[in-house]
């Protein structure tokens, strides 16, 4: 799980996006008001374009204001943008990730983590393939966090998970950014969840 730092300024974001003209893409020119595919992937930090690279330009831009965004996004070439259009996360609070989530969607969430410290509070699984199909305890193979709406930690909330080892973020204000998996349970404990969030960023918002 990687931090995000979102840009502060629109100066700031086209700096480190309208990058061309660089070793890395010397087929892209620099602030020529024009986003290519090779600078936005530079940006990101990815090595070809992806729902990944999208969420990270997407998180990165969340703390401009909207106007700024939508200017700042209108400058993606019109190849750029029609990908981005595809692979645009959506945003969500953790109370919605039911109702509005689907399997395999690119997905930010913001709320309050708490740690899910033992297997018998949480008995979500997923599927693997190791080689033959089974389901896997997710706390088996990651850190699992009930993310709740309000300070408070009521329900109704979501899950996410992140790397093993990842900086805990328990009780922190935090946004998340990755992609909604199918979650399952062999019983009725977790009638309430059947997504969870894959982790790939974060910010933390406190």
């Amino acid at each position: 799980m990687r931090k995000i730092v979102p840009y502060k300024t629109m100066h700031g974001a086209l700096r480190a996006l309208d990058n061309g003209g660089r070793f890395f893409n010397l087929f892209a020119d620099a602030d020529d008001k024009v986003i290519e595919p090779s600078e936005l992937a530079r940006a990101t930090g990815s090595l070809s374009l992806s729902a990944k690279t999208f969420l990270h330009y997407e998180m990165a831009l969340l703390e401009l204001p909207p106007e700024q965004q939508a200017e700042t996004t209108a400058l993606l070439s019109p190849e750029l943008r029609k990908k981005y259009e595809i692979h645009r996360p959506q945003t969500m609070a953790p109370s919605s990730v039911e109702v509005e989530g689907k399997e395999g969607m690119p997905a930010i969430v913001s709320g309050f983590p708490v740690f899910v410290e033992k297997k018998n509070q949480f008995k979500g699984s997923i599927v693997m393939v190791v080689p033959v199909i089974a389901l896997i305890p997710i706390i088996d193979l990651f850190d699992v966090y009930e993310v709740f709406d309000t300070p408070e930690m009521k329900t109704p909330r979501t899950v996410i998970a992140t790397a093993r080892g990842s900086k805990r973020l328990d009780n922190d204000f935090s946004r998340f950014g990755g992609i909604l998996r199918e979650l399952q349970f062999e019983d009725k404990t977790g009638k309430n969840h059947g997504l969870y969030l894959d982790t790939l960023f974060y910010t933390p918002l406190g």
